[in-house]
């Protein structure tokens, strides 16, 4: 009993003893139509108690305020972590106009304080004819109802981010769409094409959803259907055609016995106005150790070694950080030692790419190695780039590198160290042996293979199985032409196995069947023996034709009889086991003393 009371306090210790992380945050919209209610949501996770203080809703009414908690267990490959979200649920009315800055609200426990983040709400403009009714209620999520007219204008933007800007510098396109309809599908999407542009796409939340946006005096429902971040490569006035969607559309026909609407699909095809750049060329006087950069830059550059013995290796890295086209530039020309060998570069990329364009850094390795020993110097790295804020171009050099190089080990016995490629690297005088000067042990042997029987077989062999296959295929095809000598020659496989079939029916009592069978044997063996048609086949023909060919009169009334026999049974199928056997056995040495006569007359 102890031990069971020990175990179940360890598991509720277990269970409610993990600690968690604090977070206190806000949910809801931050953009919001005057005169409609909506809901801001304060959230603090992990926490049962607190002191919580919120700000003033500046141009907002609060209405009323509500609180909701829950707590949730989960325990995943037997580790346990226990929620609790408390949440302060407060509804608003949007009253000014504008955008306002509201400020976090604060969460204090056990004296250390959380705070949101700030809020900037912005109160668009009510439109006329907008009536949003209690549709500002629903929960978090949902998306904005705008309008509550039949109207179901949808049409299509490319925003972007700057329309004047120099080569190589970045601008993000949005293509976004704008709707008032309730409810819209896309079916087709065409994207701009980006002619003059080194394109790249960027992800779009997979939490994006509608939110409402004024636009020509009006509100509206909008999304972010792709964003774009584009280099362009040219200078001069670049027209961005814009592309074009194919959407369905939801248009509200009515409202049925509950109050509830219903609608009717429409398919529209969307244009996307197309948009222009005024690319600006770079300035004239370009350095000759610009690489092509454009944006805000800095550089370094280190050595993995100072100090190594000669036909070692190290490397150089040069690392250019910030932000700007880092994947688009080139790698810059360094002159090193004419007593090095130095290998192509290898270049790694880690970039992020944003809104607000591309930071990140390019890291460039060289593989040097020094094949003699001395003190060598690299000299200073300068790298020069064009900032756009500055209008101007901007020179960043790696600082100067001494490298001590003392005499390394023979050539045979040398090793490649101290550097990060992982490539293999080639030594000199390493892969060249010496041209021997005396002839050695020799031995003269055959290698003419002509002369080998094996050699001529494997030519024969597959022609004299070509003709061997020709001659069969001829002589099976004569045989198979002669319709009646087949008919003749498979008449005895044939009937024997009918009469195994109708064995079957005698084994099972089955009388009707087997006389069938016995009756459909004897004179399919007889019409393709003696080459008759069905149509001929009857007891005379058969009589006359079996004379013809030589057959005794006993054996031709024995067939006559089997006939006879079968289709007497047929009528009268009460027989007994009996006579069906003494049949059977009748037909089989009919039929065999029939195979006999005709293999005796051949000889």
């Amino acid at each position: 009993m102890k031990r069971l009371f020990l175990i179940y306090s360890l598991l509720f210790v277990t269970l409610f003893a993990v600690a968690e992380e604090i977070t206190f945050e806000w949910k809801g919209r931050n953009k919001v139509i005057q005169g409609r209610q909506f809901q801001l949501e304060y959230v603090a996770t992990g926490v049962d108690k607190g002191d919580v203080k919120l700000p003033q809703f500046k141009g907002c009414t609060e209405l009323y305020r509500g609180t909701s908690k829950g707590t949730s267990v989960n325990i995943i490959n037997g580790n346990v972590s226990r929620t609790i979200t408390n949440s302060i649920i407060v509804t608003l009315r949007a009253d000014e106009e504008g955008t306002h800055e509201i400020e976090p609200a604060t969460l204090t426990v056990d004296g250390q304080t959380y705070k949101t983040q700030p809020l900037t709400l912005t109160i668009l403009k009510d439109d006329a004819q907008a009536s949003e009714g209690d549709a500002g209620q629903r929960s978090r999520g949902q998306s904005a109802v705008v309008s509550s007219g039949n109207s179901t204008e949808t049409f299509t933007r490319l925003i972007l981010s700057r329309s004047s800007v120099y080569e190589q510098e970045a601008i993000l396109a949005t293509l976004k769409v704008y709707t008032l309809a309730p409810q819209l599908n896309f079916t087709k999407v065409t994207l701009p094409t980006f002619e003059g542009f080194a394109a790249q796409e960027l992800d779009v939340p997979q939490s994006n959803q509608w939110e409402i946006e004024r636009y020509n005096d009006r509100n509206y429902k909008s999304a972010t259907l792709r964003r774009i971040l584009l280099f362009p490569q040219q200078s001069g006035e670049i027209k961005i055609n814009g592309g074009s969607s194919e959407i369905d559309v939801y248009e509200v026909q009515g409202v049925n016995f509950f109050g509830q609407p219903y609608y009717d699909v429409v398919t529209k095809n969307i244009v996307t106005p197309s948009v222009s750049v005024k690319v600006k060329p770079l300035p004239d006087g370009k350095p000759l150790n610009f690489t092509g950069g454009v944006g805000d830059f800095k550089l370094t550059g280190e050595i993995s070694t100072g100090e190594l013995k000669a036909n070692e290796a190290l490397t150089l890295t040069l690392t250019i950080s910030g932000k700007g086209n880092l994947q688009l530039m080139q790698n810059p020309n360094v002159e090193f030692p004419s007593e090095f060998e130095a290998y192509d570069p290898q270049v790694n990329l880690d970039i992020r790419s944003g809104t607000s364009g591309v930071s990140g850094k390019r890291v460039i390795e060289y593989t040097i190695i020094p094949r003699y020993a001395g003190t060598f110097t690299i000299p200073s790295i300068e790298i020069a780039y064009f900032d756009p804020q500055a209008k101007a171009y901007k020179t960043m050099a790696s600082p100067e590198f001494t490298i001590e190089v003392s005499k390394g080990d023979d050539v045979e016995a040398a090793t490649v160290s101290n550097f990060r490629s992982q490539d293999d690297v080639r030594l000199l005088n390493a892969d060249i042996r010496h041209i021997k000067s005396s002839l050695g042990n020799l031995v003269h042997t055959r290698t003419a293979y002509v002369d080998s029987w094996l050699y001529w077989l494997w030519y024969i062999l597959p022609i004299l199985i070509v003709v061997v296959y020709a001659i069969a295929s001829r002589m099976y095809a004569a045989a198979n032409a002669d319709i009646a000598l087949n008919r003749n020659r498979k008449a005895n496989k044939v009937a024997l196995r009918r009469l195994k079939q109708a064995g079957v029916f005698l084994k099972s009592h089955n009388q009707s069947q087997f006389y069938e069978e016995v009756l459909r044997a004897v004179w399919g063996y007889l019409g393709d023996k003696l080459n008759m048609p069905l149509s001929e086949l009857s007891r005379d023909n058969i009589q006359a034709q079996l004379a013809r060919n030589g057959v005794e009169q006993e054996l031709i009334l024995r067939f006559t009889q089997i006939l006879d026999r079968c289709e007497f049974a047929r009528y009268a199928p009460s027989q007994a086991d009996d006579a069906m056997e003494q049949l059977f056995q009748d037909t089989v040495d009919a039929i065999g003393e029939m195979e006999n006569i005709i293999k005796s007359k051949k000889k």
